[in-house]
């Protein structure tokens, strides 16, 4: 007991104090000083009294189960994430389940080898698998920054190391594309997918898009939002798009401003048509599942391999590269966040240019 006398007591007697330096549950460190008291005994007691309450704070810890962090970790997202990414998250979370009743506190080595073994059992891309690890190794970092769990596993979340080669993007030429496109006869699905071919849209942007958007008169579409329609329990969900620089004007060519003109005057037969509609579904959007299954469909017809819906936006970029076009022009076309990202997945196909710098030293 570490009980001190004060040299000066107060009028009415007390002298006696306690001191005791403690971590509380959010890590933070205190050097609490007790009030006087009269006598020696009461303060003992009362220093007991607190042991026994920073104990329970201890103790409490001690219980967190990784259910109860990751419920928590969930509510403090969706403070700060758009309901897409929330969504994502809580699917990742679901690999996580084998831990649900387990104590942070408890959580080993062991525990973290079988959920490698799991994960590496499910088939998983190494690049998925790297990006659960850091979602675990996010979690057990809120639970010791909100309830002062341990982070001793910490140190052993590395990332696993991906001995494949990185498969560059696939894309169809145009030659490719316009092969694809003769397998549609539906006006509104080839539009669909001109602007996603021409335009480099992703797939949200493109299913957000409302007759607002598109400007008949200068011929111009404004990209401000995107839009999923994965979330459940909602028909569709629409949001910010992916970065400031994804908020865009661009110019629709005029093969697609006529296609664009046949799509509205279609819609405008509705007697309830409005500016609000969507331009492919009319009152609802386009769904994922439908354009999955629709390209794959016409892939199929087209006699071309398959290539994912976001390798229409590759594609895009690659005939603009392929006709000329500047990394700057590409980039601010396509709405990257930054030139560094379109350099870093297109650089491949800049090798020509690269050919080119070649000879202008050799001319030198």
């Amino acid at each position: 007991m570490a009980i001190y006398k004060s040299k000066t007591p107060t009028k009415d007697g007390r002298q006696y104090f306690f001191r005791i330096k403690y971590k509380d549950i959010f890590g933070t460190y205190h050097d609490h000083k007790s009030i006087l008291f009269k006598n020696k005994k009461d303060a003992e007691n009362e220093e007991a009294a607190f042991r026994i309450k920073i104990n329970n704070q201890e103790a409490y810890v001690s219980t967190i189960r990784f259910k109860y962090v990751f419920d928590n970790y969930i509510l403090n997202k969706s403070k700060l994430v758009k309901k897409q990414t929330l969504y994502k998250i809580k699917v990742q979370l679901m690999h996580f389940e084998m831990f649900n009743n387990l104590k942070v506190n408890d959580i080993s080595i062991n525990h973290y080898n079988e959920l490698l073994k799991y994960l590496e059992n499910q088939n998983l891309a190494i690049s998925y698998i790297n990006k659960l690890l850091g979602l675990f190794k996010s979690i057990i970092l809120f639970s010791n920054k909100y309830y002062n769990t341990s982070i001793a596993i910490i140190k052993f979340i590395e990332p696993l190391k991906n001995n494949k080669l990185k498969k560059e993007m696939d894309f169809y030429t145009l030659d490719e594309y316009k092969q694809f496109d003769k397998t549609i006869s539906d006006i509104e699905w080839h539009t669909f997918f001109e602007m996603l071919y021409y335009l480099g849209l992703r797939q949200g942007e493109c299913q957000s898009l409302t007759w607002n958007d598109i400007n008949m008169v200068d011929n111009t579409v404004s990209i401000t939002k995107t839009l999923t329609t994965k979330i459940k329990g909602e028909k569709y969900t629409i949001s910010n798009p992916k970065t400031k620089n994804s908020i865009r004007t661009l110019p629709i060519p005029n093969k697609i401003i006529d296609d664009l003109k046949i799509l509205k005057t279609n819609a405008q037969k509705y007697t309830d048509y409005n500016n609000n509609w969507f331009v492919f579904g009319n009152t609802l959007p386009f769904a994922e599942t439908t354009i999955c299954n629709k390209k794959n469909e016409y892939c199929k017809l087209a006699n071309l391999r398959q290539i994912r819906i976001h390798d229409f936006r590759h594609s895009c970029a690659s005939l603009l590269i392929n006709k000329g076009a500047s990394i700057t022009l590409v980039s601010k076309y396509l709405g990257h966040s930054s030139i560094s990202i379109t350099l870093n997945t297109y650089t491949h196909l800049y090798k020509n240019e690269l050919k080119d710098i070649s000879t202008i030293i050799n001319n030198i």
